[in-house]
C-alpha cells in the first residue's frame, strides 16, 4: 500500500521531471576559475531541478578549463557565456554551450537571463518561491524580505489564475540583470497556455500521417467486438479521436466524433472522405453544458482523456448524465479516468498536482456516490495498462512511452507504485425507455 506521507516527494521528481528552463550566464573569463565556476554552474542546475551527474559534472569541468584557457590567450577582454536549454526528447535534464565572448570592458559581473517554466500548482507557491530565490541567490542577485513578499504574492496570484483555466496552464518567471550602470534582477511572472489546438498543430506538422498511424486500444475494440447490431451507430469523443473512430467505421459502425481538437477533427475528416468511411465529426468540447447530445441515439459511446481533464466531481458527474442520456436503453459507455488505490489520502496538494497533470483523481467510493442517482450500471473496472499488457497483440504497434508514464500515473507521482493510475469503466445504460428531451441538437 502507498504510504500518503511520500507523496510530497514523488510530487517534487514530478515536477522537477516537467519544470522547462533555458537561459544563459556569462561570467568573466578568468583563468583558475574552473572549481568556482564548475561549483557555481552545479548549484545553478541543481536548483532549476537538472542536476548534473558525475560523469557531466566532470564533463563540464573539462569545457570550462578548455575554455579557460583558450580565454587567456586573447589580447582584448573577454567573458565567458554559459547557455543552456531543455535536452531533446526523449533524453531529460538540460544541454549547455560554453562559448568564449569578446568584451567591451572586464567586468566582475555575472551577467544572466533567462526562463522557468513551472506547473500550476497552487499549494507549491512557497516552494517556487524558495527554488527562484536560490536560483538569484546563485546567480549573485539575492533578495530581500520585501522583494520575497511581492514575489510571493504575484507568484500566488498568477499560480490560482493559471489552475482555474487550463490543465495545460504554466507559470513563466522571466528573468534578467539590468543592462547599464546599474545593478539589479529583473523578474516577470506570468501565466502561458498552449491550447489543445495549438498542440495538435504541432503534432500534425511534425507528423502528417499522425492519426493514420494511431493504433486503437485493445479493450476499445474488445468491446465494440460485444456490440449488437454491427451497423448501429457510436459515440467516440476525446481528444484524437480517429484512433478509435477509423477502426470503428471500418468494422461497419456508423461514427458519430467529437474531437477536442479542431486540427484533429479536421484530418479526420480527410481521412474519413478519402477513405469513404461512414464518419460525421464535429470540433466540440463535450464538457461545455452548451453542447447537447441527443437522447437516446448511440448503441456504443467511447470517451477518452476526457474525464482526466476535469476540474472536480461535479463536471464528472454532468459528463456522465450527459452520456447516459445519449445512449440508448442497453447501450455501453466505456470511459477512461484516473482511479485513486484504495486506501490512500490526497490532500490538496495531490489534487492540484493531479490537475495539473491532466489526471484529475476520482476514487471508488466518490465514483459509486456518483452513480447512484444515474441510470448506469458498471459492469467492468479494469487498468488501462493492464489490460494492454495482457491482450495486445505482440505485432501490435508499441504504446508511447508518454503515454504508458501517463496513465500509470508517474507523470504526476514520480515512484514504481503510483497511487493512481488510469481505468477503463464499462457501463451499461438501463433498459427503460426515456423521451427525448425537447430542444435536444441533433448531432
Amino acid at each position: 500500500m502507498t504510504n500518503s506521507a511520500t507523496l510530497p516527494q514523488a510530487i517534487d521528481r514530478a515536477v522537477n521531471f516537467a519544470i522547462s528552463a533555458r537561459g544563459r550566464v556569462v561570467l568573466p573569463a578568468v583563468k583558475g576559475a574552473i572549481d568556482p565556476y564548475t561549483r557555481r554552474l552545479e548549484r545553478l542546475f541543481s536548483t532549476l531541478g537538472k542536476p548534473f551527474s558525475a560523469n557531466e559534472l566532470v564533463q563540464l569541468c573539462r569545457n570550462l578549463a578548455r575554455s579557460l584557457d583558450a580565454a587567456s590567450g586573447q589580447k582584448t577582454p573577454t567573458q565567458l557565456s554559459v547557455a543552456y536549454e531543455p535536452a531533446p526528447f526523449p533524453r531529460q535534464g538540460l544541454v549547455y554551450g560554453v562559448q568564449v565572448l569578446p568584451s567591451e570592458r572586464p567586468t566582475k559581473k555575472l551577467l544572466a537571463e533567462g526562463q522557468l517554466v513551472l506547473p500550476c500548482i497552487p499549494s507549491r507557491c512557497d516552494v517556487y518561491l524558495q527554488q527562484l530565490a536560490n536560483l538569484f541567490d546563485v546567480l549573485t542577485y539575492p533578495l530581500n524580505a520585501e522583494q520575497l513578499d511581492r514575489l510571493r504574492e504575484r507568484l500566488q496570484q498568477e499560480l490560482e489564475k493559471g489552475y482555474l483555466l487550463l490543465p495545460q496552464a504554466r507559470i513563466r518567471v522571466v528573468y534578467g540583470t539590468v543592462k547599464g550602470s546599474q545593478t539589479g534582477l529583473t523578474c516577470k511572472v506570468s501565466v502561458v497556455t498552449r491550447s489543445i489546438d495549438e498542440q495538435a498543430r504541432e503534432i500534425l506538422a511534425k507528423t502528417p500521417d499522425y492519426l493514420a498511424k494511431l493504433s486503437p486500444l485493445v479493450k476499445v475494440t474488445d468491446v465494440a467486438n460485444s456490440i449488437e447490431p454491427r451497423d448501429g451507430t457510436v459515440l467516440v469523443a476525446g481528444l484524437g479521436t480517429a484512433q478509435h473512430a477509423i477502426p470503428l467505421a471500418r468494422q461497419g459502425f456508423n461514427v458519430n466524433a467529437i474531437d477536442l481538437a479542431e486540427p484533429f477533427a479536421q484530418k479526420l475528416q480527410e481521412i474519413a472522405e478519402e477513405d469513404t468511411l461512414p464518419i460525421s465529426i464535429a470540433a466540440e468540447d463535450l464538457l461545455d453544458p452548451l453542447v447537447s447530445l441527443p437522447s437516446s441515439r448511440y448503441h456504443f459511446a467511447v470517451v477518452t482523456e476526457i474525464a482526466p481533464r476535469l476540474i472536480d466531481r461535479e463536471a464528472l458527474h454532468a459528463l456522465l448524465s450527459k452520456l447516459s442520456e445519449t445512449l440508448i436503453p442497453g447501450g455501453t459507455l466505456l470511459l477512461n479516468l484516473f482511479l485513486a488505490a484504495d486506501g490512500v489520502e490526497f490532500d490538496t496538494l495531490a489534487l492540484e498536482a493531479a490537475r495539473a497533470g491532466n489526471a484529475t483523481i476520482v476514487t471508488r467510493s466518490q465514483l459509486d456516490e456518483m452513480l447512484e442517482n444515474l441510470p448506469l450500471e458498471l459492469t467492468s473496472v479494469e487498468s488501462v495498462l493492464d489490460y494492454e499488457k495482457t491482450h495486445r497483440s505482440e505485432n501490435a504497434q508499441k504504446l508511447d512511452p508518454w503515454y504508458v508514464r501517463w496513465a500509470s500515473g508517474q507523470q504526476v507521482f514520480a515512484m514504481p507504485n503510483s497511487p493512481i493510475s488510469l481505468h477503463w469503466l464499462t457501463l451499461q445504460r438501463g433498459t427503460e425507455a426515456s423521451a427525448p428531451t425537447a430542444g435536444e441538437t441533433q448531432f
